[in-house]
């Protein structure tokens, strides 16, 4: 995998300050097998250097995509309800006309659009990377979408309203993306945007390090995404720094209303607090690490051979942390796109190929613990014994 080093996204300077390097220890099922987090010295914004470029992304979710709840036909779970119920909320107050026309970029399998539609908004558009996202949106509520990508809709219709819900993490290119935005808009349009909040990670970690994920490229603060806006010449009517439950964690995260302005009077305000608060993050995700390790250790000294349930960033932090790659007979993961791969030159398997009952399972995830640990005694009614890291399952 070719990676290259980024200037800073938002105000193009290439000197930067690194704090940290994440390690995947693979580019097979991972998009790269590390990266650097880095902070800008000009405006102090945070993002992952030494990365592939934004086509090899675009691919990679759409063939690899984990956004589309396959395991409940695309239904999403009641947390992701009450997130984009909070999300139209939050909306609603700008947007007074039905008919106005709305983009939903990143869409998923349309939930979001479900609410807007369900609140009388008929002029509705989804676009996601993956055709199968795209399909359950048609499918499931009977929402308009197409397959493609921030940079697919050249010759589209302008909006009202475009909606960059959990999008701007995962992009390498602002330049490109932004414009193709601000195209898309109608005169004095209005852009949502939600990120996760970089202030705030050391606020609310589940699992060591679980922010520098290998889709998550770049670490918004409230800061460096005024700057960014101001920079593509958009005007803040409304920010909030909020928090959301998904799946038994809660994730910072900021929404932005703003609107496409003319101006073109760029001034960016250097952000200080960022590499402050992820060096903060970086010293308790390391601490958390060490005893993860030790857990590891101790309950893995008693048996020769196991299974690890996920292969996620979570599994991969493991793995370079100590976690004993011969002991490990195979992997799963229910993603199916992941099924015959190899992590460590270990196969990953689907759960229901788990047939050997000796092998104790250690599940690798703090967010799907306890619904692994359901699906493992009460779906496929395995007798293996049960490892968990993590205190909220026994």
């Amino acid at each position: 995998m070719v990676k290259k080093a980024r200037c800073c996204p938002i105000c193009s300077t290439t000197e930067k300050v690194c704090l940290y390097k994440q390690n995947f220890n693979n580019d097979v099922i991972s998009l790269m097998d590390s990266y650097d987090v880095v902070v800008c010295s000009n405006c102090g914004f945070a993002y992952a250097d030494n990365i592939p470029r934004q086509s090899i992304f675009d691919n990679y979710y759409e063939v690899m995509s984990k956004y589309e709840f396959n395991y409940n036909d695309g239904v999403v779970s009641g947390d992701y309800i009450d997130y984009y119920t909070k999300i139209a909320d939050f909306i609603a107050p700008y947007i007074a006309d039905k008919n106005a026309a709305i983009l939903d970029m990143g869409c998923s399998t349309g939930c979001l659009l479900s609410i807007f539609k369900s609140r009388g908004y008929s002029n509705l558009l989804g676009v996601d990377p993956s055709p199968s996202c795209v399909k359950t949106a048609k499918q499931l509520y009977n929402i308009e979408a197409v397959t493609g990508n921030i940079n697919s809709l050249v010759d589209n219709e302008k909006f009202d309203l475009i909606i960059l819900s959990a999008v701007l993490e995962h992009l390498v290119d602002y330049e490109s993306s932004m414009q193709a935005v601000r195209s898309l808009l109608k005169d004095n349009g209005l852009l949502f945007i939600a990120v996760p909040d970089a202030e705030r990670f050391g606020n609310f970690i589940s699992a060591p390090f679980q922010q520098f994920s290998t889709e998550h490229i770049s670490y918004f603060s409230q800061y460096s995404l005024k700057n960014m806006l101001s920079a593509f010449s958009f005007t803040i009517l409304k920010i909030y720094q909020s928090e959301s439950k998904l799946n038994m964690t809660t994730e910072p995260d900021i929404f932005v209303i703003t609107q496409k302005s003319n101006e073109k009077s760029f001034s960016h305000v250097k952000d200080n607090t960022s590499e402050l608060k992820l060096r903060d993050y970086i010293a308790k995700c390391t601490d958390i690490e060490t005893e993860i390790k030790k857990i590891i250790k101790d309950k893995l000294a008693a048996t020769d051979k196991v299974i690890v349930w996920g292969t996620g960033t979570h599994t991969q932090r493991l793995l370079s942390c100590g976690l004993d790659i011969s002991k490990i007979q195979y992997f799963v993961d229910s993603n199916t796109r992941y099924t015959g791969k190899k992590l460590k030159g270990t196969e990953i398997k689907l759960p229901a190929a788990i047939t050997e009952p000796e092998y104790p399972i250690l599940i690798s995830t703090y967010t799907y613990q306890k619904e692994i640990a359901h699906q493992i005694r009460n779906i496929l009614k395995l007798k293996n014994e049960i490892i968990t890291i993590y205190s909220e399952v026994g």
